[in-house]
């Protein structure tokens, strides 16, 4: 990370601008595995569902993820992910997911849903971390669960985070909330995130705007890069 001065600015977000601190901030890249995102994966290939929204926001990631190493900004990547053993799944976990028609270790068309070391977890090729950026595996929708997350970023004087990924309304969201009561200055890129749905990102995105900033800021990626 940057040292030195802190270089604060304000960037233009909803409801109010972000007082974004580009040497204290860190990207987070939440979940852009083949199994919710390519469409050979498990939603795709075994659910049909419909990754046109996912599709779209590679290539902006991908941008974001280039500006970001230009600014020295540390870059984390996400894999909702678990042991084959499946030792750390929660009962509650295990039957919500069951129940939403896709128990974790189902066996798909990438290999077992959420399995570590299965092809269907692994990153999209788009994406190719670099060694000096965190690659990291989580149990729940929330990155700070079950990871040392929270210690990595507080170690760098870590103070701000920029949010991607998928699915807006799940992981992103909970990860968002998450971070928000940790004390994280949080903002959330709406176009470098995505859900199956549409409705379901337009209602996470209402979500994180309401209260009149009380909850947190939603931004751009383009907003972003002009800084």
């Amino acid at each position: 990370m940057m040292s030195g001065f802190d270089r604060s600015l304000a960037l233009a977000a909803r409801p109010h601008s972000f007082p974004i601190a580009l040497n204290k901030t860190a990207l987070l890249v939440i979940d852009m595995q083949h199994d919710f995102c390519h469409p050979e994966g498990f939603c795709g290939h075994d659910l049909g569902a419909d990754l046109s929204a996912v599709s779209a926001i590679v290539p902006r990631i991908q941008t974001v993820i280039e500006w970001c190493r230009r600014q020295s900004i540390l870059i984390v990547y996400t894999r909702e992910s678990h042991p084959a053993d499946l030792s750390d799944v929660s009962p509650s976990k295990q039957l919500r997911y069951t129940n939403a028609g896709y128990p974790v270790g189902t066996r798909g068309n990438m290999g077992r849903f959420l399995v570590q070391g299965e092809p269907g977890t692994a990153l999209l090729n788009a994406f190719s971390p670099l060694d000096t950026e965190l690659q990291l595996d989580k149990p729940a929708q929330s990155v700070f669960i079950g990871t040392d997350l929270e210690a990595q970023l507080h170690d760098r004087g870590i103070t701000h985070l920029l949010l991607t990924g998928v699915t807006t309304q799940c992981c992103v969201l909970a990860t968002y909330r998450h971070a928000s009561d940790l004390g994280f200055y949080c903002l959330l890129l709406e176009d470098c995130c995505a859900a199956f749905n549409p409705s379901e990102h337009q209602a996470a995105i209402a979500v994180v705007q309401s209260e009149n900033g009380a909850i947190g800021w939603v931004g751009t990626s383009n907003t972003l890069l002009r800084l």
